[in-house]
This record gives C-alpha cells, structure tokens and sequence, in this order.
C-alpha cells in the first residue's frame, strides 16, 4: 500500500524539523564590531567613489599598489640582511665579524699550538666566508660539508670534508693529516 502524497508531505515535514536539519547557532562575539567598522569603512569608500575619478576601481589599485610596495620594502630588507656578503656584517651584539684571512691566521696558529680540531673548525669558516663573498653560497650561516661537495664537485674538498666530519662530528681525534686535507682542500676549491 502507498502513502498517500499528504502523508508523504506530514512526514517529510517531520523528518525536516529534526534538529540534525536546524542550522546551529554559533556564538559570535566579534559580530557587532565588525558590523560596526564595516559600516564606517562603507562610508569612506562611498565617499572615494564620489571623489576619486574612476570609483572604487581606483581605490582597489590605489591599495594593492600599496601593499606591494610595502611587500617589496620588506623584502629587499630582508635580502639585504641575509646576501652573500653576510660574512662581513657586524654579528649579533654589534661586534664586528671576523675577515677570512684572520681565520685563516688563527687556523695556522691553532695548527702550530697543535689544536688540530680548532685548526680544522677555523679554517672551514674562512674558506665559507670566501665561497660566500665570491657569491657561490646563498647562506653561509647553514653551508654544510655535504651541501659543500655537492656544488663544488671537487676531489680534494670532498676528501677534506670527510676528513672534517670525522674530526668534528664523529669525534675522532684529529691528525695533521686532516689539518693539511683541509688546507689543500681549500686551495682546490678556491685556487689560492
């Protein structure tokens, strides 16, 4: 036996005033303040389209030159602070940043008083601050010996930072054999 379309209609009105088919009311306490400043901004922009040639369109490019403007200002800050020139900038705290050639002066001291791993830790810094100033690294701050072989493609490096790993990372106790991998290394990647 059918329903009848009346029956059908009682039904599906019941089954429609379930609470799973009621929309659910949210608070919402930031309602009013919107309304409000949305109604101040209305206003303005009423008033732009009257005055400015062109209405609303005009101000919608006016702002989103803006804001591009402002998106490049912030960028070019940033791109300043972190180039390939990083080596040379002042470091945390105002102190000025060491020159690669003093590290290099450290490294030979270190090397001589026979403290290898300060040697071998001295010199990879300089030769960073040197492939960042002749711009072959983006970041020096986060160059890593693996980073380093995969771009410089070159034999001699890749020995001595194996060798720098070890020392520095494995905690194996240097040798002066580390210390000249990395000088002759070094002078393979950067032709010194």
């Amino acid at each position: 036996m059918t329903p009848s379309a009346e029956q059908a209609r009682v039904e599906a009105r019941q089954i429609l005033s379930e609470r799973r088919f009621k929309e659910t009311k949210l608070p919402r306490p930031l309602h009013a303040p919107l309304e409000w400043l949305g109604d101040r901004l209305r206003t303005i922009g009423h008033w732009l389209d009257v005055v400015l040639p062109g209405g609303g369109n005009v101000v919608w490019l006016v702002l989103a030159t803006l804001a591009l403007l402002f998106a490049l200002v912030v960028a070019r800050r940033l791109a300043g602070m972190r180039g390939p020139g990083m080596g040379r900038q002042p470091r945390r705290g105002g102190e000025p940043a060491i020159e690669p050639d003093e590290l290099e002066r450290r490294a030979d001291d270190a090397e001589r008083a026979g403290e290898l791993e300060r040697a071998l830790r001295l010199r990879f810094r300089a030769g960073v601050l040197r492939l960042a100033a002749r711009r072959v690294l983006d970041d020096p701050a986060s160059a890593t010996t693996g980073l380093l072989v995969r771009r410089l493609r070159s034999e001699p490096f890749a020995r001595a930072a194996l060798s720098f790993d070890e020392v520095v990372y494995g905690r194996r106790a240097p040798t002066a054999d580390d210390a000249r991998l990395a000088r002759e290394g070094w002078e393979a990647v950067l032709g010194r």
